[in-house]
């Protein structure tokens, strides 16, 4: 869930259907350049609501991010239900860049709401999704799991929402470096199990690659966001010269082992590291008051 926009942008381009599939979902409404998740289904009202969110320019990498997925799928030569992965991904990084921004803004026990709202899986798109982005994107990744997944899926937001805590409570470079990786990797892991099923078949070597591409994404957003955020004063510690090489060599070594490992998509992950910057140095929030990390740090010891 929240995780300072820095979740697997890593992954990939258009949208082609694959014939071997059974039938296509509905046409996706374009947003500019982009597209959103398929709502016509749904209240006039509240496809607007959903369409404003979507437009809004803080998320438009998490829109991008869906394709650089679908061009992996293809890439490793897998038949997929383009239209229905697209479609399922698109949902969910729209969610994770709300709840992110939530997240960011002080409103730490955002999480645990989500939380709440995932136990029933039932779909609930009332008056209350008008005036809550939160509960919007939640409700709406919520009617793309499929049943088979919805448990699994979850468990592992529980888990990745439990490890965004510990990593805001991290007293050392060591903790911060191991804590971000696990949360890219399940973030990751929630996109394969939100498209399984779009899948032709179980395929795990697609899986440990999304889950390194990811853990090796949230280090490198870290590396962009450190020193903001001791600016910010959202650490519980000072990073030293010797922090950042650390955090930089850690990083270094899990991209190059991907790049070895997966030398095709070079191409892939420089445009995708170029967005992640754009977005970082192009949307810069303003200097937290005092008042704001120390609300934010009771928050975090509350939940916790």
């Amino acid at each position: 869930m929240g995780t300072r926009s820095r979740n697997e942008r890593d992954l990939a381009s258009a949208i082609i259907f694959s014939p071997s599939f059974e039938k296509t979902l509905p046409i996706l409404f374009p947003i500019h350049a982009t597209q959103i998740t398929s709502i016509e289904n749904l209240r006039p009202d509240i496809q607007t609501a959903y369409r404003a969110i979507a437009d809004d320019p803080k998320y438009a990498h998490f829109i991008r991010i869906p394709d650089r997925i679908i061009r992996c799928i293809d890439s490793f030569g897998i038949n997929c239900n383009r239209a229905t992965a697209k479609d399922r991904l698109l949902s969910y990084y729209l969610f994770i860049g709300v709840i992110d921004n939530a997240l960011d803004s002080a409103h730490i026990e955002t999480g645990r709401l989500v939380l709440e709202y995932l136990k029933t899986r039932e779909v609930c798109f009332d008056e209350a999704c008008i005036n809550s982005d939160v509960r919007l994107v939640t409700e709406t990744l919520k009617s793309k799991i499929s049943k088979d997944a919805y448990f699994s899926i979850e468990e592992k937001l529980g888990r990745l929402y439990q490890r965004v805590l510990r990593e805001r409570g991290a007293t050392s470079i060591c903790e911060l470096i191991r804590l971000r990786k696990a949360v890219g990797a399940l973030t990751a892991d929630v996109s394969y199990l939100l498209i399984r099923s779009s899948l032709n078949r179980e395929h795990q070597g697609l899986r440990r690659f999304m889950k390194k591409v990811g853990a090796v994404g949230c280090l490198i957003d870290s590396l962009i966001d450190l020193g903001a955020d001791r600016r910010l004063g959202l650490l519980r510690f000072k990073p030293s010269i010797a922090d950042y090489a650390q955090l930089i060599r850690h990083t270094l070594i899990g991209g190059l082992r991907v790049l070895f490992a997966y030398p095709v998509f070079f191409g892939l992950f420089a445009p995708a590291i170029i967005d992640n910057l754009r977005d970082r140095f192009g949307r810069r929030q303003p200097v937290a008051s005092g008042r704001i990390v120390r609300d934010r740090e009771e928050q975090v010891a509350r939940v916790a």
